[in-house]
C-alpha cells in the first residue's frame, strides 16, 4: 500500500465527520517562508470533539487544514488535536469577537515539494460575524522546515454562532 492509497483511505474516513463540523473556512493565506509564494488558497474544518467547562476556557477539536501553494509547510494537514483558549467567559459572551489562543498538532501530506511529517502550530484566532484571521507559526517537526502564517478569509465558526441571539460558550 503507497502514500496515495492511505491518504484515499485517510479522506474516506473523513467525509462523515464533514457533515458534522462546525468551524468551516475558505480563504487565502500569507506565508512568510523561502521559496514560497506569498499568497496561497487555504480551506479548512473542524469540530470539538472536548468541549466541558473548565477553568482553563480550553476545548479540543480536531481538524483538516488545505493549503495549495509552494511554501515548504503546505498541503493537507490531517489535524488530530487542535487545543484552544477563549481566555474568559465573559469575554466570549459580552463582545462580538472571538478570540482564540491555541495550539495544534497535526500531520501534513506535502503535495508539492517539502517533506511529509509532525507539524506543530501555535496560533491567535480572531473572528467578527463570518470573517476570521488566524495567525501562528508551522513547525514541520519531521521534515526541518518552518513558516510564518497569516490566514484570512470567510467561514462559518464561532462568529457566525454568536450572532444568534443569547449564545453562550458553554
Amino acid at each position: 500500500m503507497n502514500i496515495k492509497h492511505i491518504l484515499l483511505i485517510l479522506i474516506f474516513i473523513t467525509i462523515p465527520l464533514t457533515g458534522s463540523a462546525q468551524f468551516l473556512g475558505i480563504g487565502a493565506m500569507y506565508a512568510d517562508a523561502k521559496h514560497a509564494n506569498d499568497v496561497q488558497f487555504a480551506a479548512n474544518l473542524s469540530y470539538p470533539v472536548f468541549h466541558k467547562k473548565n477553568s482553563l476556557n480550553t476545548f479540543i477539536a480536531s481538524g483538516i487544514d488545505y493549503t495549495g501553494g509552494s511554501s515548504p509547510v503546505a498541503g493537507l494537514n490531517i489535524k488530530p488535536i487542535q487545543a484552544s483558549s477563549f481566555l474568559s467567559e465573559s469575554l466570549f459572551n459580552n463582545h462580538p469577537f472571538t478570540i482564540l489562543v491555541g495550539c495544534d498538532a497535526g500531520y501534513l501530506f506535502n503535495f508539492r515539494h517539502g517533506k511529509d511529517g509532525i507539524v506543530l502550530t501555535p496560533n491567535i484566532y480572531l473572528d467578527y460575524k463570518c470573517f476570521y484571521v488566524k495567525t501562528g507559526y508551522d513547525f514541520n517537526v519531521t521534515g526541518d522546515e518552518r513558516q510564518f502564517f497569516v490566514k484570512f478569509g470567510v467561514g462559518f465558526g464561532l462568529g457566525t454562532l454568536k450572532m444568534i441571539p443569547n449564545t453562550k460558550i458553554w
